[in-house]
């Protein structure tokens, strides 16, 4: 099946720093042939990695030609791909390993919980999320931290712009999720995703933001 691939337009229009508009061009689901999870797009947009909800095994789909060939049945095999140069270790420390050698960051206190970290693009800044608090932006050059907000699972659209999920649930199960973008200190918001999908854990590159649903389908904007 031929997936159509669409374009998240980003129209930044402005006269100040609040003065924002971001329009959703398309959305489509992906044909994953089987659910998926996590999608991690590569950095063209033209295809990405999914893997199962526990993170066992790895599957490439070309966004034009569908599903390829199952790079991987190995247990956490698609958390070893999709975490990339910085991820959590035992300790739910931050672990940034750049030509070899790694450093652990722990921004906000040794004794919290850190989640989903993610290096900016130009590699000065880490997004993360913190357990109970929510997300923040680390500047590796200043040491600075910044609160973006009650969010999880951020990801970098680019240098200046987050993509995240806001979730709700009843204590036992999520009953509400949206993709939302936002700037890194919080101040300008906007949700991407209406109520018609439980829209988690997203990630974006080349103007595209990719989510899967609780269901494990996946969607492409």
């Amino acid at each position: 099946m031929k997936i159509k691939a669409l374009l998240l337009t980003l129209t930044m229009v402005a006269t100040t720093a609040m003065a924002q508009t971001i329009t959703v061009g398309s959305m489509t689901r992906v044909n994953t042939a089987e659910p998926a999870f996590y999608p991690q797009l590569t950095d063209d947009a033209q295809a990405m990695l999914v893997t199962a909800q526990n993170y066992d095994g790895l599957t490439r789909i070309d966004l034009t030609n569908g599903p390829a060939p199952v790079l991987s049945t190995l247990p956490r095999a698609g958390r070893n791909a999709i975490a990339g140069p910085v991820r959590t270790n035992e300790n739910l420390q931050i672990e940034l390993t750049l030509g070899g050698h790694t450093t652990v960051f722990t921004p906000n206190g040794a004794d919290r919980r850190y989640l989903w970290p993610q290096l900016s693009p130009d590699g000065t800044k880490l997004v993360y999320g913190v357990s109970g608090r929510g997300t923040y932006v680390y500047d590796l050059t200043t040491e600075a931290v910044t609160y973006v907000g009650k969010m999880r699972a951020a990801r970098w659209f680019d240098n200046q712009w987050l993509v995240a999920m806001q979730d709700q649930d009843d204590g036992y199960a999520v009953t509400a999720s949206a993709i939302v973008m936002t700037s890194l200190d919080g101040s300008v918001q906007q949700v991407l995703t209406d109520d018609s999908v439980k829209a988690m854990y997203p990630c974006a590159a080349a103007g595209r933001v990719a989510f899967n649903t609780a269901e494990g389908a996946v969607y492409v904007m």
